[in-house]
């Protein structure tokens, strides 16, 4: 499977990460064409080759890599972002069934990857409107929906919106379903906009940043279950086959007793920095953060909120959805050098009733090892997951069936829940995950134990209020334990 997308975001980078372990996934003949593995198993990894001036090509579970030459003959130019990828397990929808007009709501890598994923899901999703805070994403998105689902493409430049007021103007169409997918700041808001305009939504992860982001989520879920909206968030694990039959066997009691939960997330960085000088010289302060908004805790939650809640997701599900009574941990910032202000590494441990523990380690680092794994230790063995889940017990299992793409599935299973009339909705369940994460991540940036009670009354925002494209933001202050609040 080979995935391309344009990014606005151009990267200066020159060497060439970790790729010895992987012979296949060598540089072909060129000098500086950089690579990073995100996924670090032998049969499960992710390599991206930065091409000028700002093309990436993934190379996706094993598939070959191709140069820019060789790619730009085979995809001209930006048609093969989406057509490369597979369309898995499409819901069935009757012959006579009514078109559903989705929405998009952020037109980057997953926002785009998310419509894909709509329109592979069910043969009735059509595209009806986009809204992005670039005008150039929102033309961009537009162009490549058009190139590769022709007919299903249903936009008029009256339905493109720009601006961070896009949103409101898309979620006044007609559009059955609503793609939330920007940075996770603006979820909250995004969300009680979505409900209060009686749409089905779906939400990328993780659906806040700070408590009162979580709070807000949480009245919404309320207001959306009066409503019998069907919402579903991005915790993609859920819909996968291989961990759904490892936790039958876990929840089952099998295993016994769980007695503790060790989750490792190495990685390089989702999105690579953007240089200290690249930035051009007509973006305001916003703009720019929004063009690197992984890089701020404000936009993105970092690391601990933004990537490893899919971790935090794993140790609730082997918990029995159990949630903690308390986090300590550390961290710290020790590659990045952008002029944001998340950590790059964590280490935190959460407590649970009687003597049950369960600690986490992250961090996003280039040219180290890298390796993504959960490890439930219980009574009688210990269950590994997400890739390749196994059991390791006196009885031992491994999942070999065929492995599905838990993106797409996550699709299908919402619009088989739209087109049954089969009401769902896990957006509290999203909200106590996110709110895990923040207590995980607020420990480590204060050096202090935080329970589950203290976190809940936090009344500390993260995100800017009256926010606007030329709000002044003020110099990151990067958290220091013992002395940050």
């Amino acid at each position: 499977m080979k995935l391309f997308f344009k990014s606005i975001f151009p990267t200066k980078t020159d060497k060439i990460f970790n790729c010895a372990p992987f012979p296949s996934l060598r540089n072909p003949g060129r000098k500086h064409l950089p690579c990073r593995h995100l996924f670090a198993s032998p049969r499960e990894y992710v390599v991206s080759f930065r091409l000028p001036p700002s093309y990436t090509v993934l190379s996706i579970m094993g598939s070959s890599i191709w140069n820019r030459r060789d790619f730009l003959k085979t995809a001209a130019g930006t048609a093969g972002f989406l057509a490369a990828m597979p369309c898995l397990n499409a819901a069935e929808a009757p012959a006579d069934a009514k078109p559903l007009k989705v929405g998009l709501v952020g037109c980057g890598g997953r926002g785009l990857g998310a419509m894909k994923n709509a329109l592979d899901a069910d043969p009735g999703t059509v595209v009806w409107a986009l809204a992005d805070v670039f005008q150039e994403r929102l033309d961009f998105g537009a162009n490549l929906l058009a190139e590769q689902y022709g007919g299903r493409v249903r936009l008029d430049k009256s339905r493109l919106f720009s601006g961070l007021d896009g949103y409101k103007k898309l979620l006044q169409t007609d559009i059955d379903v609503a793609l939330l997918c920007t940075p996770p700041a603006f979820r909250p808001e995004h969300l009680a906009a979505a409900i209060d305009a009686d749409k089905h939504i779906y939400a990328e992860k993780p659906v806040a940043v700070d408590v009162p982001g979580v709070l807000s989520v949480l009245e919404s879920a309320r207001l959306a279950k009066l409503k019998n909206l069907v919402i579903l968030d991005g915790f993609c694990w859920r819909y996968d086959k291989a961990n759904e039959e490892a936790h039958r066997k876990l929840s089952s009691g099998q295993l016994g007793r769980v007695l503790s939960f060790d989750g490792l997330y190495y990685t390089t960085p989702p999105k690579s920095p953007l240089a200290l000088d690249s930035r051009p010289a007509s973006d305001t302060d916003v703009a720019w953060a929004l063009r690197n908004w992984t890089a701020w805790n404000w936009l993105s939650g970092g690391q601990f909120v933004e990537q490893i809640v899919h971790t935090i997701d794993g140790m609730v599900w082997s918990m029995d959805e159990q949630l903690p009574l308390a986090a300590f941990g550390s961290g710290g910032r020790a590659q990045r050098r952008d002029d944001g202000d998340v950590w790059d590494h964590y280490d935190v441990y959460f407590e649970y009733d009687h003597n049950v523990t369960a600690h986490i380690s992250c961090r996003q680092w280039v040219g180290c090892h890298g390796e993504i794994v959960d490890r439930t230790i219980c009574e009688k063995g210990m269950l590994v997951t997400p890739y390749r889940p196994y059991i390791q017990a006196d009885n031992r299992w491994r999942f070999r069936g065929e492995r599905g793409n838990m993106y797409a599935d996550t699709h299908v299973a919402f619009y088989r829940f739209l087109r049954s009339g089969t009401w769902t909705q896990t957006l509290e369940s999203a909200a106590n995950k996110t709110l895990a994460a923040i207590m995980g991540r607020e420990a480590a940036h204060t050096g202090q134990r935080i329970t589950w009670e203290q976190i809940k009354k936090s009344t500390a925002r993260l995100v800017p209020e009256d926010l606007t494209m030329d709000t002044p933001l003020p110099p990151a202050r990067i958290p220091r334990p013992g002395r940050t609040a």
